[in-house]
């Protein structure tokens, strides 16, 4: 059996110079213009699952309508939560937090923003919001709308890398950025995932 996740981040959102985490900017119609493009080539779904952040949210309820498919909003999708520092300008980030933001970029697993979510916290949500996505969903065609930090955290399981901080500056995910994983189910239990990047225009068909 397989499943077939095309993972999807969001648009251009509001918010432009700031460090956006859980703030709950808009997306803009550039931003979904982005998006609707992405996927031009997704011909059929069984299910939606988004963010509930406006910015992946709007775009995943107005493709459900239109496409009578299945939506679920799960809060575990969303990105990273920055604490003190979330929706803040950089510029008065850097003013304000300059050393303890030098020592977050460098080393995320070992420091953690303000009153914020540590990376290893959001690196197990990631993982277990994956693992139950697989069980829900088993055998279907899913389109997930989110975020690029939750991306990058996703192809860090996926493709087993280690838990430094250079994957996250190797990993480049423009706004409406795609991929595909696609998960092969065996006789014993055990998940095969494939990562798909460009996706190919050819959908794989589940068994």
């Amino acid at each position: 059996m397989m499943t077939q996740v095309d993972v999807l981040r969001h648009g251009l959102p509001e918010g432009a110079g700031c460090l956006r985490g859980h703030t709950d900017f808009a997306i803009t119609p550039t931003g979904l213009s982005q998006m609707h493009q992405a996927i031009v080539d997704i011909s059929h779904l069984d299910q939606i699952v988004s963010s509930p952040l406006q910015r992946c949210s709007n775009f995943a309820y107005a493709l459900s309508t239109s496409r009578s498919t299945p939506l679920a909003i799960d809060a575990q999708w969303q990105e990273l939560d920055f604490g003190d520092w979330d929706g803040r300008p950089h510029k008065e980030l850097w003013q304000t937090y300059q050393q303890e933001l030098d020592l977050f970029w460098r080393d995320p697993w070992h420091n953690t923003p303000h009153q914020g979510e540590s990376l290893p916290e959001f690196d197990l949500r990631i993982i277990q919001a994956w693992q139950r996505l697989l069980s829900d969903y088993q055998g279907k065609k899913l389109l997930l709308v989110t975020h690029a930090g939750v991306m990058r955290q996703l192809l860090r399981h996926i493709l087993e890398m280690p838990q430094t901080a250079k994957y996250l500056q190797r990993l480049q995910l423009p706004y409406a950025a795609r991929f595909r994983i696609t998960i092969f189910h065996d006789e014993n239990n055990e998940d095969w995932p494939q990562l798909h990047w460009p996706v190919s225009q050819q959908f794989v068909h589940s068994e």
